[in-house]
């Protein structure tokens, strides 16, 4: 996989796959649109897939009677894989999604504070909101109690000028932009053209995925129970 090649590389590849004529001022006209369907391109395949390479960890910390917190700005809201917080010596998951019975448990409009966070939501202006409110503060360090974790997938560089380079596989952004431009001109080698973008989209994802190894016969040990952290049944009883 070949990224971090610059924009003015994909130009080339891409006036090749279609045919044009590879100097640069005879495809003035159309430069524009060029790079607007390759940053398209790459921007249709950002959001099909949580690329592995993408995925980065950001922290913040608590802040005691704080409701709603910023996020990093590296990371797309609508692109967050999961988030932990730092209880004790070891990182918990915070479960997604707050409902009424969570709030039965610890009214946050009421002013009641709990900790450990144990839920977050998407809240307004690309803030996310912690349930239950931290009752304190967490300490200046990373791996201090109280710290957030944030694990996601990036955010897009810029893709506008020549030396831009690309995030993602230059030769599949070229040849779905190929497919794209073959097809708006009736070309017959368009199917085509679609067909080994798709074949290598597909090779991509599953050169990326990860293998599970089963292990026959092989005894699982017990996981040790979770200690030091309350737990509170905020559901609703069973009648």
């Amino acid at each position: 996989m070949a990224r971090g090649q610059t924009l003015l590389k994909l130009l080339d590849d891409l006036r090749a796959e279609c045919r044009l004529s590879p100097n640069p001022a005879h495809n003035a006209q159309q430069r524009e649109t060029q790079v607007r369907l390759l940053q398209r391109m790459q921007e249709w395949l950002y959001d099909d897939y949580n690329w592995p390479h993408l995925r980065i960890e950001r922290t913040f910390p608590c802040q005691r009677g704080q409701r709603y917190y910023d996020l990093p700005k590296d990371i797309a809201l609508e692109r967050i894989l999961h988030l932990e917080v730092r209880f004790g010596t070891r990182w918990l998951p915070v479960g997604s999604g707050i409902d009424l019975d969570c709030y039965v448990a610890w009214d946050s409009d009421g002013g009641q504070q709990g900790w450990p966070v144990r839920r977050w939501r998407i809240w307004e202006d690309d803030r996310i909101e912690l349930w239950p409110v931290p009752d304190q503060d967490a300490g200046p360090a990373i791996y201090d109690e109280g710290t957030i974790k944030v694990v996601g997938i990036r955010r897009l560089k810029p893709f506008r000028d020549d030396t831009d380079v690309c995030d993602l596989d230059d030769r599949l952004i070229v040849l779905y932009a190929a497919a794209e431009l073959l097809q708006a001109s009736g070309a017959k080698d368009a199917a085509l053209k679609l067909q080994q973008a798709a074949a290598r989209y597909a090779k991509l994802k599953d050169d990326l995925t990860p293998r599970r190894r089963v292990q026959m016969f092989a005894e699982r040990p017990e996981r040790p129970p979770l200690r030091g952290m309350p737990m509170v049944d905020y559901r609703p009883a069973s009648k």
